[in-house]
């Protein structure tokens, strides 16, 4: 059996729920699960998770996906180096149809603004090397897992006609935040297991060293997740926190040691802009005046620019937090749809608007 298969076996799903049921009857109240990844929230929804747990388990989606908690600022900011200079952007396809203030860069597009879809910062690259004349501006977003390839480039590439507009985010002190504000309520995290290759268990330890709070890492198979779900729930039925490290297979303790080496030299943590969020004091990653040669922010005069995360009634800002569920929306499945998203949640195949339209969809049909 090949190991991913070994993760998706029905007897060691059904062996984990029974155990998670058992767990889950011995606590009074609901018990609250958020996770912090994009990649969970699909995975759970594909694969009908939330169907087979106990009532008294909530799994709540959090700040997991990179193209939903990107500002609009941030989007307003590169359309205005793409208005006002001879410059070309390149992004990733998801960034393309993500509202800013005004409109998409796929919008933007089409009235003739130069905006290109890459598959890697390394295709932006070879679009500089080839057009000298021409200025290009990769529009970075992601996590951990893509800063680390964009601070590779950040580290290693010179060209006079390349820069890169950094909008990266930082996930544990994001996880804090959370824990900090006094209107979201839940149990226990679910950390994010792509970031967590990178970063490695160790980031997470503060959590129940500081808040006593519990943290498992999983990844995304039916089994992975299930695992995840049981370590946390057992902590919280014990009354321990700690961090459980559920995806041994691809999470070390102390992380990718060589990538967190270059992304400490290329950036620094900030603060960040999240959607409909403000601005979270040290969850970002800008590049360091070491290389503001590279800097599309230092490297053009941005002004300050008007912006509006939300509009029509959007609650992205809830639903980011796993405050509000998408269904609570006025908007969701009517004006703001996965072929015409108003929200910057529905429009990755990882945004949870995005997921509950989906699969809500299919669900209806059949």
């Amino acid at each position: 059996m090949e190991i991913e298969e070994q993760y998706r076996d029905t007897t060691a799903v059904n062996t984990l729920l029974r155990k998670i049921n058992k767990l889950a009857s011995s606590k009074n109240g609901m018990i609250r699960i958020q996770h912090i990844c994009g990649t969970h929230e699909y995975a759970i929804v594909k694969n009908g998770l939330r169907s087979l747990l106990p009532k008294n388990i909530e799994i709540q989606a959090g700040v997991g996906c990179p193209v939903c908690v990107c500002s609009a600022q941030d989007i307003d900011e590169v359309l205005w180096i793409a208005d006002n200079h001879n410059v070309a952007i390149t992004t990733f396809g998801d960034m393309m149809r993500v509202p800013s203030s005004t409109e998409s860069l796929y919008q933007a597009q089409g009235r003739g603004v130069d905006v290109n879809i890459v598959y890697s910062i390394s295709d932006a690259i070879k679009m500089a090397e080839k057009n000298p004349d021409k200025e290009i501006v990769f529009f970075s977003v992601g996590f951990e897992t893509t800063s680390c390839v964009t601070a590779a480039e950040v580290v290693r590439t010179n060209l006079p006609n390349f820069s890169i507009y950094s909008s990266h985010k930082v996930v544990p002190p994001a996880m804090e935040l959370l824990l900090q504000r006094d209107d979201l309520e839940f149990d226990g995290f679910l950390a994010p297991g792509h970031v967590s290759t990178i970063i490695g268990a160790k980031p997470y330890e503060f959590i129940p060293e500081k808040y006593h709070f519990p943290v498992s890492i999983a990844g995304f198979e039916p089994v992975d997740i299930l695992l995840g779900i049981h370590a946390v729930l057992e902590q919280i039925v014990e009354g321990t926190a700690r961090v459980d490290n559920m995806y041994k297979r691809y999470v070390k303790h102390e992380g990718n040691t060589a990538a967190l080496r270059i992304v400490e030299d290329a950036f620094v943590v900030s603060d960040a802009r999240w959607r409909g969020l403000g601005v979270w004091p040290e969850t970002g990653h800008e590049i360091s005046d070491k290389y503001s040669h590279i800097d599309a922010k230092k490297k053009f005069d941005i002004p300050d620019l008007p912006t509006e995360d939300l509009r029509g009634g959007c609650i992205c800002d809830e639903i980011l937090i796993g405050k509000s569920k998408p269904q609570k929306c006025i908007l969701f499945n009517k004006s703001c749809r996965p072929d015409h998203p108003i929200g910057a949640c529905m429009v990755s195949h990882e945004g949870t608007c995005n997921v509950a339209a989906t699969y809500e969809e299919i669900i209806w049909e059949e």
